[in-house]
């Protein structure tokens, strides 16, 4: 059952509130044929207020309701109160075609309409009889009121869905969950919030080719995929109900877009719970092959990459035990390019074991860059400990290329979390280095951790 009272302070209109909390105060005290007018003329009110607000943007549709409200308004002017008995008549009708109310919501205000009318009406009955609602049918009319108008933003369907493409295919778009959600979720009736779940989840999970798009579809779908996850953390069942909706599609894909969609989709619980079991099965196949071709091709694609970084996710190692083994035969870079894909605690065992195996000055600069940072924030006091002694015990002194020295002074502070234990670690690990002097400097200077060796 709605919560009248928590409706009520929600009203959006400051000028209509006064009339809605009156009509609650009547419903609370048996009032019910008072409740049921002010209902209906709080309604009236804020439908009147949104139809202008949308002339004034220049919906051509709103303009003339809200042209014959300004005129009823002038001094002086004789006819206005069938000007404005005209308005009630139609409002309803103008409000649906605005996308400010849909055919249901219709229904329920025309007959609060005419339950108004009964009630501001006697003579309205056969045989004189007065007509006497009951506090419940007063409670259900104001719910209905609050729930289709009263509690909404002037905004229609069409225009929220074409502001939120507009605003998401932007260029310089940037990704403010406050915002968004504020915006395009708890500002948005319930149909139209439906409408902009379901675009987003079509979106991320198909990746569309549209040429009315001004970017790129998989960046698009990337961008849509975070809208989902965070409409899905207001509303999972709704999202489940729109991935689930366009799955047969997805089923059909072609293989590169099914890959992305795991990819891109595959830490959102809505989309397992949505994934029909044949699916989960090919997708299970498609790992398992990335670790056969990647000896012979000898890196992995971007979809590849992002797909096989799920295995930090214990729910997905589940539905796809693949990942587990293929991410264990990678060579040393690709596993570098999967952990910086989706740095997370599962990773951390694998660091030092990276850095042994490096081969080369590049390869390690890159297992560095692309694993170990990212990482960082993420590390235990044993785990900085375990990747040191890895960086310092590369049996071939490939951890030491040009940029190491600045990578490692970027560790020590993305790992400021760890306090002040971390420097007796780290001061342990540096005097190691006072025989290779320029090694010691750059380190020393960087971190503050202790004075440069002054070279003879």
């Amino acid at each position: 059952m709605l919560d009248l009272d928590d409706l009520v302070n929600r009203v959006v209109n400051p000028d209509v509130r006064p009339l809605v909390k009156e009509a609650h105060r009547c419903y609370a005290i048996g009032a019910a044929r008072a409740a049921i007018v002010l209902t209906w003329t709080a309604v009236c009110a804020d439908l009147i207020h949104k139809i202008e607000v949308l002339k004034e943007e220049g919906e051509p549709d709103a303009r003339p309701l809200a042209e014959t409200v300004e005129r009823a308004q002038q001094p002086g002017q004789a006819d206005a109160v069938p000007l404005m008995l005209n308005v009630e008549k139609t409002i309803l009708d103008i409000a649906e075609k605005l996308e400010l109310i849909d055919s249901t919501q219709k229904t329920q205000l025309e007959r609060l309409r005419e339950d108004r009318h009964l009630c501001a009406h006697p003579s309205l009955r056969p045989m004189g009889e007065l007509y006497v609602p009951t506090s419940e049918y007063a409670r259900a009319h104001l719910a209905a009121a609050l729930d289709a108008v009263l509690v909404h933003q002037p905004s229609q369907g069409r225009k929220v869905r074409d502001s939120f493409i507009a605003h998401v295919a932007d260029p310089a778009f940037t990704f403010e969950a406050g915002y968004l959600g504020h915006t395009f979720f708890d500002r948005v009736r319930r149909t139209s919030r439906a409408k902009l779940v379901d675009f987003a989840a079509k979106f991320a999970l198909l990746q569309i080719e549209d040429d009315n798009m001004p970017l790129a579809a998989p960046m698009f779908a990337d961008r849509m995929a975070q809208c989902l996850r965070l409409f899905a953390d207001r509303d999972q069942p709704l999202a489940e109900e729109c991935l689930a909706r366009h799955m047969p599609r997805l089923e059909n894909a072609e293989p590169a877009v099914q890959l992305a969609a795991l990819g891109r989709l595959g830490d959102l619980p809505a989309f397992w719970k949505a994934l029909p079991d044949p699916m989960r099965t090919l997708y299970n196949t498609k790992i398992t092959s990335i670790a056969t071709q990647v000896p012979a091709i000898g890196y992995l694609r971007p979809d590849e990459t992002r797909a096989l970084a799920l295995v930090a996710y214990p729910d997905v190692r589940t539905s796809l035990p693949a990942l587990t083994s293929t991410f264990a035969v990678l060579p040393v870079a690709e596993r570098s390019r999967v952990i910086g894909a989706r740095p997370a605690p599962y990773f951390l065992p694998y660091l030092p074991g990276l850095l042994t195996e490096v081969r080369s000055f590049d390869e390690g600069e890159l297992v560095a860059r692309t694993a170990i940072l990212p990482s960082a924030s993420l590390m235990s006091l044993e785990d900085t400990k375990a990747v040191l002694r890895a960086w310092w015990d590369n049996e071939n002194g490939q951890t030491w290329g040009r940029a190491m020295p600045g990578y490692l002074v970027a560790l020590y502070f993305t790992t400021a979390h760890l306090g002040e234990a971390r420097d007796e670690i780290w001061k342990a690990h540096l005097e190691e280095l006072r025989p290779f002097p320029d090694l010691f400097n750059a380190i020393a200077r960087g971190t503050s951790l202790a004075a440069p060796v002054v070279q003879g």
